[in-house]
C-alpha cells in the first residue's frame, strides 16, 4: 500500500519526481566517480615490485616542493646507496616525436629514462634489452626502446624490429628492446629515450 501510495504521489507531481530521481542519480554517479578514484589511488597497490618501498624525491625550496632536481642533485642522490638502494630519473613531460618511414607518419610519445628506471619498476624485456649504463652517458648513442603497445600496433609484435633503424624527429634511432606487456607507468609512453644526462 505505501509504495502504490508513493507512485502515486509521484505520478501527480512530476517536477518533484523528476528532480528526486536526477539528485539520486547524480549522487550516485559523483560517489561512484569518488570511489573509482579513491580505489585507483590510494587502496590498490602500484604495479611495481616492492612498491611499498618505492618513493619519489622532491626539491624544496622557499617557494614549496617539487618532483624534479638538477642533474648534480640526481647524481648526489645516486651515490646515497647507504640510504636508497636504486635511484632513477625519468622525464614525464617527455618529447612529442614524429616517427618518419613506412605508409605513414605517426607522432608517438616519449620520455628520457635513466638506466636504472627499468629495474626500479620491475620492466621487463619481452625482446632484446633496455639500456646499459654506457648508453645512459652524454653521447652513449641514439638507442630506444619501444613499449609493447606501440611494438603490437605499427610493428605486428615482429621480433626483428630489435636491431633496426627508426627515424624519429629527423633522427635515427637503433631500436634495442621492447618492453613485456603489462607494464604500466604514467604516463605511458610508445618510445623510451635514455637519459643521458651530463652534469
Amino acid at each position: 500500500m505505501d509504495v502504490k501510495h508513493a507512485f502515486r504521489l509521484l505520478r501527480q507531481s512530476p517536477g518533484f519526481t523528476t528532480t528526486a530521481i536526477s539528485a539520486l542519480a547524480l549522487g550516485i554517479g559523483a560517489n561512484t566517480a569518488i570511489f573509482s578514484v579513491v580505489d585507483t589511488v590510494l587502496l590498490k597497490p602500484l604495479a611495481f615490485p616492492q612498491p611499498e618501498r618505492i618513493v619519489t624525491l622532491l626539491t624544496s625550496t622557499p617557494q614549496g616542493a617539487f618532483p624534479g632536481a638538477s642533474v648534480p642533485k640526481y647524481n648526489a642522490w645516486r651515490r646515497q646507496t647507504q640510504v636508497l638502494e636504486d635511484v632513477s630519473a625519468f622525464d614525464t613531460g617527455g618529447p612529442g616525436l614524429n616517427l618518419g618511414g613506412g605508409d605513414h607518419p605517426e607522432q608517438l610519445k616519449g620520455i628520457h629514462v635513466s638506466y636504472e628506471f627499468f629495474h626500479l619498476f620491475g620492466a621487463q624485456a619481452a625482446v632484446g634489452r633496455t639500456f646499459t649504463a654506457d648508453e645512459d652517458r652524454p653521447r652513449g648513442g641514439n638507442v630506444i626502446v619501444l613499449s609493447n603497445g606501440l611494438w603490437q600496433r605499427r610493428y605486428g609484435s615482429d621480433p626483428a624490429i630489435v636491431g633496426k633503424a627508426l627515424t624519429l624527429g629527423g633522427e635515427s634511432y637503433t631500436v634495442i628492446g621492447v618492453l613485456a606487456r603489462g607494464f604500466t607507468f604514467d604516463p605511458l609512453p610508445d618510445v623510451y629515450l635514455p637519459f643521458q644526462a651530463d652534469p
